[in-house]
């Protein structure tokens, strides 16, 4: 995947599960793996998703083209694996992505959530919820999430407020997850990092 797609996807990963995990409840897993189904504006493609804590790792697939993003937000990095290369880049997260758990502990954010309908989604009995994140009193970002009441409240599916992101949770697995998972693999090559909005990162420059 070009370098463009690997950001491309890595910001939308990170916009999804800010937001899924702005929607669940207390009840919700903290070891699980599962398959995601994103349907975007651009298209549609589907990830792997491990989670433990406040640790992720995606394995996407776009078009034939993968990638796998591991978010350390206890080392507020996140690295992104290029296996045909055997390298990675790392970004510096910002505040604003380092750590969710505590983002969502925060007092000055606030989560409204008003409740829509039952609905079943992927076999899963869940209960429909429209989701409001509020922070320092300003609303920040909308949607809809889906809670199956058979996963411990677990957010199974979830829309962006204008309905251009859909992402489905599927094969969803409790517990199981080892930390091996979230360290880049022995042998791989760190590369410069380009500077992007929101991250740190960027050619490094030569001393003089």
């Amino acid at each position: 995947m070009k370098k463009t797609g690997v950001l491309s996807a890595v910001l939308l990963s990170v916009s999804l599960l800010v937001s899924s995990a702005a929607g669940a409840g207390p009840g919700t897993l903290k070891n699980y793996s599962a398959d995601m189904e994103t349907t975007t504006s651009k298209g549609s493609f589907t990830s792997k998703i491990y989670y433990k804590d406040t640790k992720m790792r995606m394995e996407n697939n776009n078009r034939g083209q993968s990638s796998v993003n591991i978010l350390r937000p206890d080392k507020k990095v996140m690295w992104m694996l290029m296996k045909d290369s055997k390298s990675y880049m790392e970004m510096q997260l910002d505040k604003s992505q380092q750590d969710i758990q505590s983002k969502l502990q925060d007092p000055n954010i606030k989560t409204e959530k008003e409740f829509v309908a039952n609905e079943v989604v992927d076999k899963h009995p869940t209960k429909k919820y429209h989701v409001t994140t509020i922070i320092d009193g300003k609303k920040e970002k909308a949607g809809h999430v889906w809670e199956a009441s058979d996963l411990n409240n677990f957010p199974v599916k979830y829309q962006s407020e204008d309905g251009k992101i859909t992402t489905v949770w599927k094969n969803i697995k409790s517990g199981g997850v080892t930390d091996d998972v979230f360290e880049v693999p022995a042998g791989y090559k760190k590369m410069d990092m380009p500077q992007i909005p929101g991250f740190g990162g960027g050619p490094k420059k030569q001393k003089q």
